[in-house]
């Protein structure tokens, strides 16, 4: 939900930026680094995570009335396929930021301590599962006063005949700017995920999460 996924996108979409080859995932210090993933995936690592997450953003989706493929996508640009500091070590596949007592409650306190200090806000919500961070943010995105509209939207637009995935994109572009600091950018990484989530695949997200 912040600066990560531009990071976690970076080596998603084939770029070499990995901090380093296999970067030690307990490495001391602060800096952008941080949110980088600390190895570039394999396609196993890709596959695995995929499926994982799809699965449980399919049961979402259907609990919460949100896009399960957008969902999805949205953990695999984050959190690098689960190979970010922050996944690895809490299960917050989102980049989720602490959220407040309220609504936090019930939840660790995870705090990412590698974060630069240009980045306010270094408390991160801790999930037992993947699947449990799924369920959270799916909840946030469909009732959080922030993005219920959109929700509320892309549920009129598929009761008024919209297809599915035109919906899906709509709903993804009114919630971007709002979720990460670079919306247009942020649209392009999701979908670019959506349409082909593992490398050398040619099943996109859409299939996997309907």
């Amino acid at each position: 939900m912040n600066r990560i996924a531009i990071g976690a996108a970076a080596v998603i979409l084939g770029a070499a930026n990995v901090s380093h080859a296999a970067d030690d995932i307990d490495r001391p210090g602060k800096g952008d680094w941080c949110y980088l993933a600390v190895h570039a995936p394999t396609l196993v690592e890709q596959k695995s995570f995929v499926e994982e997450v799809a699965q449980a953003a399919k049961i979402s989706a259907e609990k919460y009335g949100v896009p399960g493929a957008m969902i999805a996508s949205m953990a695999v640009v984050e959190s690098g396929y689960g190979l970010t500091r922050i996944a690895i070590k809490s299960n917050n596949i989102f980049a989720f930021k602490w959220p407040g007592a309220e609504i936090g409650k019930g939840y660790e306190k995870f705090v990412l301590w590698c974060q630069p200090d240009w980045d306010d806000g270094n408390e991160y919500p801790a999930f037992k599962t993947r699947a449990d961070a799924v369920n959270f943010v799916a909840w946030r995105l469909a009732n959080s006063r922030h993005y219920k509209p959109a929700r509320d939207a892309y549920q009129a637009a598929l009761k008024s005949g919209i297809d599915k995935r035109t919906a899906a994109m709509a709903w993804l572009k009114s919630i971007a700017s709002t979720y990460n600091y670079d919306g247009t950018r942020y649209v392009s990484q999701i979908s670019a995920i959506v349409k082909r989530p593992i490398v050398n695949s040619s099943i996109s997200m859409w299939e996997m999460t309907e």
